[in-house]
This record gives structure tokens, C-alpha cells and sequence, in this order.
């Protein structure tokens, strides 16, 4: 009894830090303020399986993973025994050589399996995707509903000439970048639509891309020696590079590259911090940070981005930027793992083994 006691003596001293960490930094400014919502342990927590699947918020913490509600309701948390791949709707979770996949929905049933995948699943654009071993080639699946036997069906398969460094989907497309520098863009059938090599640089990798939602921007980090951000835009049947800026020596490693405020914004991962790009001002914004950027949300139409920088692997702090430049917010905390997803105008963070939700209201 004793021991259990100071288990949770010990939960309780380190969900009291995390909550003091985050609800220190309240006040955004005169306008805008974080207002506490609630705090979960992914350790202590554990809720009836909710009714309802709607507007559940994936999540995954150092062996935790799993879904909880707007209101701090756990509809799914597990330990995690291999890899995991997190969507909105489905979840799998997978080893290295595994034969057969079960994907799974948000009420932890079966709603569909891979055969033969010879590869690992992850999930874009509300689409199921695999990749190869290699890492060269990658298959769309059929939407399950059309076939009633369970076994998903490969829509299509591209194969590339060098392995993805990275990947992004919208508008019924599929972008990825390579190791070789080249970047192409499939459409909904698997064939290819776009095709360049726009590094420019030494070192040709493509370390970081993202798709604009109406699937018609493209913007990327790429090379070294020297490192740029691009983005190339489509006019009718063309692309062509209208901005691109050279980034100093560069980050030897994948980059964080999305596009923020309803697409009018690209937030990207540069050496010396946060670059933001205005598209329709055409200006570039240059944020100093401290450390690796691990977590990145600006997807809400609410004039703010949050991310979580990483001086080491305990270290972490957790940033608000009103745009286009302004940090607003910085809440140092202690963690060797963190997340941080924003939604309905609630920023959800995790650390440690506890999970908080924090309101964005203006005020």
C-alpha cells in the first residue's frame, strides 16, 4: 500500500508541475488569453469507451498513444508495442517485417487489413497510405467501403528513383521529396503530374515539402550548401518558382515545412529558428528560437502558432507567436517526450505522462 501510495504521490507532484509550467503562461496578451480547461494522466486515466468518435484528438506520448475528447475523455489509450501510425479516423500499429496490417477505427475495432504490404502505413488527406521498405515506393489503398471482404486494395503504386525524405497530400494528391532532390506530385489515379529538381545546391535532399490544401502551392526546404526555401505555384498548366531564399549553411536533418493561416502563411524550420512567409505580401519573417523545433500548429484561423522548441532531450518550451513575428508566449517545461496539436480553437499539449487542453479566447 505504502508504494502504491507514493506512486501516486509522485503522479500527482509531476501533473502539478506540468499544469504550472502551462497555466503560467495564461495571459497572451490583452486580447487573447489561454484559459485552463483540464489536465489527464495517460497513466491514471482511464474512461468508458466514449459513444462518440467525432472531433477526437490523436495523440502520442512517449509509450502512450491513443485518442481523447474535447472534454479530457479517453476514447482509446494503450501502450505502445511497435510502431504507430495516427490519423483522425484510423489507427495502426505495426513492426518492421509485418505480413499482414490491421488498421483500426476510433472505437478500437477492425475496419480494415493490409496483405502483402511489404511496408509501413501512414494516413494524409483522410487516405491510406504505404510505403516500401526501401522506401522508394509508395501505394494509395482503395476506400475500404467498396470492398466488403476487409482486405484493402492498392488503388495504385509509384515507384521513385531514390528513397522519400519526405511527404505531404491535399486536394486528392500525393507530393514527396527525395533524397535525390527531386520533388513529384501524383494525382488521384497515381500518375505523375509534376515533376523538378529545384535544389539548386551542392546537396540536392529535399528535407522538408508541404502541399497547400487546394493542392495548387508547393513549398519546400531543400539542399545544403547552401540550403533554400521555395515555392512554386501553379498557373494553369504550368509551375514556376515565385520565391525562394537561401538559409544559411541549414539543418542537416528533416524539417518542419507547413502551411499556416488558412494557407496564407508557410511556417518552415530554418537554422536560426522559425521562417515565416507571407504569401500574399511576399514578405519573409525570421523568428530566432533556442533549440529543435518537435511539435508545430498553425492551423486555426486565429492569428496565432504554437510550437514546441527542444534545447536537449529533457528540456522543452512550449511557444505562441502571434503573426506575423511577435512571440507572445514561452513556458519553459521538463519532458523527455511532448505533443502539441491545436483544434477547435484549443490548444491540446502533452508532457511527461500527462495531457492538458487550454481554451485560445479572445478576451
Amino acid at each position: 500500500m505504502g508504494k502504491i501510495k507514493k506512486k501516486y504521490l509522485i503522479i500527482t507532484i509531476i501533473l502539478a508541475s506540468l499544469f504550472y509550467a502551462f497555466i503560467a503562461a495564461g495571459p497572451v496578451e490583452e486580447e487573447t488569453v489561454l484559459s485552463s480547461k483540464w489536465i489527464k494522466s495517460v497513466e491514471t486515466s482511464y474512461d468508458e469507451q466514449l459513444e462518440q468518435t467525432e472531433d477526437l484528438i490523436p495523440f502520442e506520448l512517449g509509450t502512450s498513444f491513443g485518442y481523447i475528447s474535447d472534454d479530457g475523455r479517453f476514447s482509446i489509450n494503450k501502450t505502445k508495442k511497435a510502431y504507430i501510425s495516427l490519423s483522425n479516423y484510423f489507427w495502426a500499429e505495426y513492426g518492421e517485417q509485418t505480413a499482414s496490417i490491421t488498421v483500426k477505427n476510433l472505437r478500437d475495432e477492425a475496419a480494415f487489413t493490409i496483405e502483402n504490404g511489404n511496408g509501413y502505413p501512414f494516413f494524409l488527406d483522410s487516405r491510406t497510405f504505404i510505403i516500401n521498405s526501401e522506401q522508394n515506393s509508395v501505394s494509395q489503398l482503395e476506400n475500404i467501403q467498396n470492398d466488403s471482404s476487409g482486405a484493402a486494395k492498392f488503388a495504385w503504386t509509384y515507384d521513385f528513383a531514390s528513397p522519400l525524405s519526405c511527404v505531404d497530400a491535399a486536394a486528392g494528391l500525393f507530393l514527396a521529396g527525395t533524397l535525390d532532390g527531386t520533388i513529384e506530385l501524383i494525382d488521384s489515379t497515381g500518375q505523375r503530374i509534376y515533376f523538378s529538381e529545384p535544389s539548386g545546391s551542392r546537396i540536392a535532399t529535399i528535407f522538408g515539402c508541404a502541399l497547400s490544401a487546394d493542392g495548387k502551392k508547393i513549398a519546400l526546404v531543400s539542399g545544403l550548401d547552401k540550403q533554400r526555401f521555395i515555392l512554386i505555384e501553379q498557373f494553369g498548366a504550368a509551375w514556376r518558382i515565385t520565391f525562394h531564399e537561401f538559409l544559411e549553411e541549414g539543418l542537416r536533418r528533416n524539417v518542419y515545412v507547413m502551411f499556416v493561416d488558412n494557407d496564407n502563411k508557410i511556417a518552415f524550420e530554418r537554422e536560426s529558428g522559425l521562417g515565416l512567409y507571407d504569401i500574399k505580401s511576399r514578405a519573409i519573417y525570421n523568428i530566432p528560437l533556442d533549440g529543435e523545433i518537435t511539435a508545430l500548429d498553425g492551423s486555426e484561423n486565429n492569428g496565432m502558432l504554437f510550437l514546441i522548441s527542444a534545447q536537449d532531450e529533457y528540456n522543452k518550451k512550449l511557444i505562441g507567436i502571434k503573426f506575423p513575428d511577435i512571440i507572445m508566449i514561452e513556458a519553459p517545461f521538463n519532458s523527455e517526450n511532448a505533443f502539441l496539436t491545436v483544434k477547435n480553437n484549443n490548444l491540446f499539449i502533452g508532457g511527461k505522462t500527462a495531457i492538458a487542453s487550454f481554451a485560445i479566447e479572445k478576451k
